[in-house]
């Protein structure tokens, strides 16, 4: 009877559908619940044998005493139990000697990891970064594009699209455990292969599955060596294997057949396409005949459509801030050949670096492993963020276009004419710059075909007129997007049917590219129309590093610049006082800085009086503690007294009108105490700047009108209330009196927005100067000496 197994008895048959019924469960789903196929579960209902491990695991999880089941008399069971765990005994000791034998076999197989660009193999566990996982998959999910718009936030690219939709991630580790059949899913390079190494590896070592052996296959390989014989057998290949460890094809077949092994099968996608239905069928047979076993196979995400019974899909996570952190530690240490004081001290400050505001685009960049070493390599040279943006994703497009793939010698599903690297780089470019004009990150699956196929039509892939060719384009245009999406990962499905490119600064960057492509008079006017808009500033300074000569692109973006501002006489009234308060200061500095530099004071003090109405303009210039425009132009202002003293005095008057917010909208004394406090300590730094004695004495009698906001914050409330209004006006006489500054120009919000508009698009206009590639002297000095200039004098 143990050799066939064990059948259960009618009574026993009746139990268990109760027991089936009780739980609401069917037979399919305790199979899935067991990791075993249906087959053994359906012999069981069916009264027919089943080996003795699968019928206790199907009574033990029905909550039935399997001997009952069967009806066996309690000697033969107990003889059965004492024989079983004598054979237990035996397995444990042939599993530690294979796992012994095949020490270095594993070693030589998982224990290094090739990175590109790279000449010496790296340790794996030095490099190695945990995994999370999704066991929701992102393109299985049914949410509609406003959902992930939720999610989007144009700072931080597509990195939390759809996060308040999944659940929440699980240690790649963990679901190793969790399920005894599970396929790892990920994009391309998002660490697959890394992570079935690293089980493997923990297996073999006895911190991962400590009883079971570890099989590891690149199934590449496997089909490699078993393409020439029509029979596709994971037996065979790995009885050979352990073969050659000096392990005898009967103890290979004992662990196999009672469940002792890992078995991980790498890289699905990487089979070549016409062996993909025979390996598939192979691996079905497999696992169906030695189901005991725990078995972890990695594919690209949607690479094919076949579902294995009994498994399990779940998806690798992009990395967090968190793991880019670990990995660029790791990095330094483990690739860079650092010890770990100075790895991890070049890793801090490369981390530092990466979170700094103009270094968006990298920190997007960074969530996917290969680009985030790509970005380490680039970083090492020199300490810093160095190098050109444009070169940065331009080689990033090529390692997802394939140069990953062509060093390990991996070949990808082709579609039957010529599509080189350069078209598809031409073709996601089209891509790019029609949906980011649209303002569409997220696009249907039906518009991307047809953008797909319009671009085919328009390179003449195709005879118009011919049915049959233009059939022939549209199902071709379904598998451009395949490739693009799977051998690519350029195109990521975010949802079911719904696709973006799988980074924001990718798409930024292809828009630009396909501006220079096309670079004429009408496409650089319809580009300059976005110049007001903060997500075209990236393309813009894209744009111009890719021209080989800018002039007539930076000279139109001066004239629309400022025609922003020319209609509105109040604000050309305002550019006036700002070029003869700026000529006012005897400054060694360019005078577009010194604009520059009135204009953010007076900005400062403007915004903090829009606070009551609730716009969300109210901040245009306090987030610039460093002066933005100015530092483009010349670098950092050394100390100067004169600029000093008014930006001291501008700041001050910007605390005492956020004072007047906190007195009248905020109900907390505390927080009022707070913002008296700050008035005093600007007001008192201030002072002790000012020179000229009367305007000094004057300072002073002001300042003493203030209560005592310390011990009495309730009564400085209803002072200023009540006093708070006159005390400004009387501050900002002497201001202007003595200073000629922080005047009550009284502008609309909406002439606020445009100043914000203004301000924006000239500091865009001089990074663009700066970067720019052969700028004569001249055009660089008519630009600068004609910043921030009344149209009036503009004109002179």
């Amino acid at each position: 009877m143990t050799s066939q197994g064990l059948r259960a008895s009618l009574e026993g048959i009746r139990a268990a559908k109760t027991a089936l019924t009780d739980k609401t469960l069917s037979q399919h789903k305790l199979a899935i619940a067991l990791g075993i196929t249906r087959q053994p579960v359906s012999k069981f209902f069916a009264g027919e044998p089943v080996s003795r491990s699968c019928f206790v695991q199907i009574c033990q999880h029905l909550g039935l005493s399997w001997q009952k089941i069967a009806e066996l008399p309690e000697d033969i069971t107990s003889d059965s139990i004492a024989q079983s765990n004598i054979n237990k005994r035996d397995l444990n000791i042939l599993v530690q000697e294979i796992r012994q034998k095949r020490q270095g076999k594993i070693q030589d197989q998982c224990c290094t990891v090739q990175m590109l660009d790279i000449a010496q193999a790296i340790p794996l566990v030095d490099i190695y970064t945990p995994v999370y996982v999704l066991e929701q998959i992102t393109s299985q999910r049914w949410i509609e594009i406003g959902d992930l718009l939720k999610d989007f936030c144009f700072e931080s690219g597509f990195n939390r699209v759809g996060q308040t939709q999944l659940h929440k991630k699980l240690p790649g580790l963990e679901a190793a455990s969790l399920y005894s059949k599970l396929m790892v899913l990920g994009k391309p390079s998002a660490g697959k292969t890394t992570f079935l190494k690293y089980l493997a590896l923990g297996c073999n070592q006895g911190e991962i599955k400590p009883n079971h052996v570890a099989i590891f296959i690149s199934l590449k390989d496997f089909t490699e060596d078993f393409k020439d014989n029509s029979d596709f057998s994971l037996l065979e290949y790995i009885s050979q294997e352990f073969l050659s460890c000096g392990i005898e094809a009967e103890s290979t077949l004992s662990v196999l057949t009672e469940g002792q092994a890992l078995i991980l099968l790498d890289g699905l996608d990487e089979v070549q396409a016409e062996y993909v239905n025979q390996v598939n069928k192979e691996i079905r047979r497999f696992y169906q005949s030695y189901y005991k076993n725990q078995f972890v196979i990695s594919c690209r995400i949607a690479a094919q459509k076949y579902k294995f019974s009994g498994f399990t899909e779940v998806e690798i996570s992009d990395f967090d801030m968190q793991q880019a952190e670990t990995f660029v530690k790791n990095w330094f240490v483990a690739v860079a050949h650092e010890s770990k004081e100075d790895g991890d001290s070049i890793g801090n400050l490369f981390i530092h670096q990466l979170h700094l505001p103009e270094n968006k685009q990298l920190r997007e960049l960074a969530i996917t492993p290969i680009l985030l070493h790509f970005i380490c390599l680039l970083f090492q040279a020199k300490s810093e963020f160095t190098f050109k943006p444009t070169k940065l994703y331009d080689e990033a497009l090529n390692i997802l276009l394939g140069r990953w793939d062509e060093v390990r010698g991996i070949e990808r599903h082709s579609i039957d004419w010529h599509f080189s690297i350069a078209s598809a780089k031409k073709l996601l470019a089209q891509i790019a710059a029609i949906t980011f004009e649209q303002e569409n990150y997220f696009f249907e699956q039906e518009q991307i075909q047809s953008l797909i196929s319009q671009h085919l039509s328009k390179y003449n892939y195709y005879v118009y007129n011919d049915s049959i060719l233009i059939n022939q384009q549209m199902q071709d245009s379904e598998r451009l997007l395949k490739i693009l999406e799977v051998d690519y990962g350029l195109l990521v499905q975010r949802s079911h049917g719904i696709y973006s490119f799988s980074h924001l600064a990718l798409q930024e960057y292809l828009t630009a590219k396909n501006i220079v492509i096309n670079y004429q008079k009408e496409s650089l006017n319809q580009l300059i129309t976005h110049l007001p808009e903060k997500r075209w500033q990236n393309v813009f300074l894209l744009t111009v590093s890719m021209l080989n000569n800018a002039e007539e692109m930076l000279r139109v973006m001066k004239q629309k610049i400022d025609d922003l501002v020319a209609n509105d006489q109040k604000i050309q009234d305002f550019l006036l006082w700002l070029y003869q308060k700026s000529n006012s200061v005897a400054t060694q500095y360019q005078a577009g800085a010194i604009r520059a530099f009135y204009l953010v004071c007076v900005g400062r003090s403007l915004e903090v009086f829009l606070k009551g109405s609730n716009s969300p303009q109210h901040q245009v210039f306090a987030n610039s503690s460093s002066y933005g425009l100015e530092c483009a132009i010349i670098g950092n202002l050394a100390f100067n007294p004169e600029l000093a003293i008014d930006e001291f005095l501008a700041s001050t008057f910007a605390c005492a009108g956020e004072l007047e917010f906190a007195c009248n909208y905020i109900l907390n004394d505390a927080i009022v105490f707070d913002y008296a406090h700050a008035l005093n300590i600007a007001f008192d730094k201030a002072l002790n700047l000012v020179i000229e004695s009367k305007f000094k004495q004057f300072l002073q009698n002001l300042k003493k009108q203030l209560p005592n906001a310390h011990n009495h914050p309730h009564k400085f409330r209803k002072w200023w209330i009540e006093h708070g209004k006159f005390w400004n006006e009387k501050f900002r006489e002497l201001l202007i009196q003595y200073r000629n500054i922080c005047h009550d120009w009284q502008f609309s919000q909406q002439q606020i927005e445009v100043i914000q508009q203004y301000y924006i698009a000239n500091k865009l206009l001089i990074n663009c100067l700066n970067i720019a590639n052969n700028i004569t002297p001249a055009i660089r000095q008519e630009i600068e000496e004609t910043l921030l200039l009344a149209i009036a004098k503009v004109k002179n």
